[in-house]
């Protein structure tokens, strides 16, 4: 990933985007921050948020008209936060931090005109930066109308102290007579400010046309002018100090010799495009103070909990994989950035990349279309192509993606027919799943049009999850090849991710779900519950066979509970995108919270999903167990094993050709497995063949030697890219298996490794 197509996929997450109080505030203050601080009581940290970003704060803490606040977005939910009485009984609760860091001194003069708020922030800001200000005031004293305010709102001890501050940081006050047009005139050191919220002369004021409306900066090189607020002004403090900064970094700039504009950031005025899910918000009132001017701690606190929180986060509130990583997209795209610049990546960053399910969810709930799922895919082609996926990854999908595709693929006419107007794709998954009803599916379509041919394979999702492009390329132009020798009939599939595939990767084939075709027979149905219906996921964007799936089930009147992460918001089983191989202890996470968004029975369409969720313990039928009675597996049944799988698909493809399977010599090893030992084959993907086939080689003389005086045995064989160990005991003819491991390392002779 280069560094500029990393900044396009930052700037489609909104989450660094500026909650509405933060983008209204004039200062750029953390009004959220502040808010969630204070209703944790921690008044010191809620003070530590608004000096990190508000000058003179003992005033405009004080003072602070809070024009945030009509931006909040509580406002329309019980009223806006109170942020301005928050920070105000903040800061007579809390002392501030003493002594402000002040940069080294810097040889740049600055000169201000009048004592206002927006001269004071200015003088504020530049002193901090290091450097000498000398700022002229009338002869009452610095402050200008600050000093007319009753003690009450500004008691002059507060006024007092931010002056002496800014002693403390280098500035220099010079009383003058009058603010004339004489002071204007005069030499001004390297940069001047004329701070319009004082009493200037009217010679003077005459002489400043209006300024740049982003730099304020005048025509004369050097100066600048602000604090243009009216009397009357409803934010009249918070402007005038905002000016002020606004103008402080000019001159930073002009004396630095920068550009005043250039990657200059404008006030928002509250626009960002941060986005936030009021749905679920509930009306809460603002909290009326007893004392009208001032909140107690306690009032302070609970109007403080009021806050929102807003943050846009929809895809981590409902992805389980993303919510694991403690982070959100914008983040993650650097993190996928700076693995992809390592020579072999980082193992968590790997893992990481490779457990995402490609599923689609976040671009559909992300108000920007982020989508995760292009990220990863994109990262894992290119850790492929450049030779740094881990090997591990995702070998076993592949193993068993390239099993289907051979020793258990098939494709031929219906039975006594030579040409076929469609043919039956069920998808590896319901073959080896349920073999039995893939078989009664196909004689209900063959009902509906005589010549239905049959075709088991797989549809090379793996391959493509993977990102391993060139052996995807490979499958897809084989499938095609075969869909054109057999006539290039309509494809009929009954798994959504070999539609999907076959849509946007064969667009050439016409292909449909067969759940959009007439399937019931019209027999009366099992009554039955209420069923959650899950969609796949690789079904979001198909609304046709969503849609078809539930004219189904109101054709055999089966009703339906409420799911809210349903249909185009589907949530994915934990298998999809190789989430399981990747990351095993993810994937029952993403399982666990799947199947607890609802009680009851769940209802699914496709096999894979139907076994993932029921891995749980949770009952899972699948639609055929609806469709047809003859045929109906118990909702509690326990998943297919892989090996189950692997057999279930051999014994589809021999039934189809209406033939006993032939055995190969080792599938007539009898074999004894405990259920500790199948769980751990499982849980290490490996396959009873493989075991049978280990067993039978060293039978043959292959590797194995006796492992301890109790009659165990160990043998090992390579069978394609893995080498097996088979632990057991030979006892009456039969095999009792008692460990077994597997590893994809080959150590060569002087050669690679």
């Amino acid at each position: 990933m280069e560094q500029q197509e990393l900044r396009h996929w930052e700037a489609r997450c909104i989450q660094e985007e500026p909650p509405l109080c933060r983008a209204g505030c004039p200062l750029g203050v953390d009004g959220r921050s502040f808010a969630r601080t204070m209703a944790r009581e921690d008044l010191a940290g809620a003070r530590a948020i608004l000096e990190k970003t508000m000058p003179l704060i003992g005033i405009v803490g004080r003072l602070c008209e809070a024009p945030c606040e009509q931006y909040c977005l509580r406002r329309e939910f019980g009223g806006s936060i109170a942020l301005g009485g928050l920070e105000r009984l903040c800061l007579s609760s809390v002392p501030g931090r003493g002594k402000i860091l002040r940069l080294p001194a810097r040889p740049k003069k600055v000169r201000i005109l009048g004592s206002g708020p927006s001269s004071l922030t200015v003088a504020f800001d530049l002193a901090k930066k290091g450097y000498p200000v000398v700022l002229l005031h009338l002869a009452d004293g610095p402050g200008a109308w600050l000093r007319d305010l009753p003690e009450s709102a500004l008691p002059t001890s507060v006024l007092q102290e931010e002056l002496a501050r800014l002693v403390t940081l280098g500035v220099t006050f010079q009383p003058v007579a009058d603010l004339d047009a004489s002071l204007y005139a005069t030499d001004a050191g390297d940069a001047c400010y004329i701070g319009q919220d004082d009493a200037l002369t009217p010679d003077l004021r005459t002489m400043l046309e209006a300024p740049d409306p982003m730099t304020f900066a005048l025509a004369g090189p050097g100066l600048f002018t602000g604090g243009l607020c009216s009397v009357g002004h409803p934010y009249r403090l918070i402007t005038d100090v905002s000016q002020g900064r606004e103008a402080a970094v000019s001159i930073d700039r002009y004396l630095q010799g920068a550009s005043l504009t250039a990657s200059r950031v404008p006030l928002r005025h509250g626009q960002t495009d941060l986005f936030t899910e009021t749905k679920d918000v509930a009306v809460k009132m603002r909290i009326v103070a007893a004392d009208p001017a001032n909140f107690t701690r306690q009032e302070a606190v609970a109007e403080a909990d009021r806050c929102l929180d807003c943050q846009c986060l929809e895809c981590v509130k409902h992805c389980v994989y993303l919510a694991e990583y403690g982070a959100y997209p914008k983040t993650y795209a650097r993190r996928v950035y700076n693995n992809s610049a390592i020579v072999k990546g980082i193992h968590q960053a790997n893992r990481f990349i490779n457990s995402c399910a490609l599923c689609g969810q976040c671009e559909t709930l992300c108000p920007k279309n982020f989508s995760m799922a292009e990220l990863c895919l994109d990262a894992r082609r290119l850790m492929v192509r450049e030779n740094r996926m881990p090997a591990s990854a995702h070998w076993f999908a592949l193993l068993e993606m390239r099993a289907a595709a051979s020793e258990t693929a098939l494709v031929r006419h219906a039975p006594d027919k030579t040409s076929s107007q469609v043919i039956f794709f069920p998808g590896c998954q319901l073959a080896g799943i349920r073999p039995d009803q893939t078989l009664r599916l196909y004689a209900r379509l063959r009902e509906l049009q005589a010549e239905t041919g049959i075709w088991l394979d797989c549809c090379g999702a793996p391959a493509h999850w993977a990102g391993r492009e060139e052996e995807f390329s490979q499958f897809r132009d084989r499938l095609a090849g075969i869909w054109d020798s057999m006539g290039r009939p309509q494809v009929l599939t009954a798994c959504s991710t070999c539609l999907k595939i076959f849509r946007e990767h064969l667009p050439e084939i016409t292909v449909a779900s067969v759940w959009t075709l007439p399937l019931t027979t019209g027999a009366k149905g099992v009554s039955r519950p209420a069923l959650a219906l899950t969609d796949p996921c690789t079904s979001r964007h198909d609304p046709a066979t969503r849609q078809a799936v539930r004219a189904l089930l109101t054709a055999m009147g089966q009703e339906l509970a409420p799911l809210a992460m349903s249909g185009e918001l589907t949530e994915c089983c934990g298998f999809g995108g190789l989430m399981e191989g990747a990351d095993p202890a993810l994937a029952r996470k993403v399982t666990a919270a799947r199947v607890a968004q609802a009680n009851g029975v769940f209802l699914t369409y496709c096999a894979m999903c139907r076994d993932q969720l029921a891995k749980t313990g949770k009952p899972v039928l699948h639609l055929l167990d609806l469709l047809f009675a003859d045929t109906t597996h118990p909702a509690d049944e326990a998943p297919a094993s892989l090996s189950a799988r692997r057999a279930g698909r051999r014994l589809l493809k021999a039934k189809s050709l209406e033939e006993l399977p032939t055995d190969e010599p080792w599938e007539k090893l009898s074999l004894t497995i405990a259920a500790p030992v199948a769980a751990l084959l499982e849980e290490r993907r490996i396959l009873v063949d493989d075991i049978r086939q280990v067993l039978f080689h060293a039978a043959g003389g292959g590797a194995s030697f006796e492992h301890g005086a109790d009659g165990r045995r160990l043998a090992s064989a390579r069978l394609g890219e893995v080498t097996f160990w088979v632990e057991y005991r030979l006892v009456s003819e039969s095999y009792h298996i008692e460990r077994c491991w597997s590893h994809r390392m080959t150590i060569g002779g002087g050669g690679e490794s």
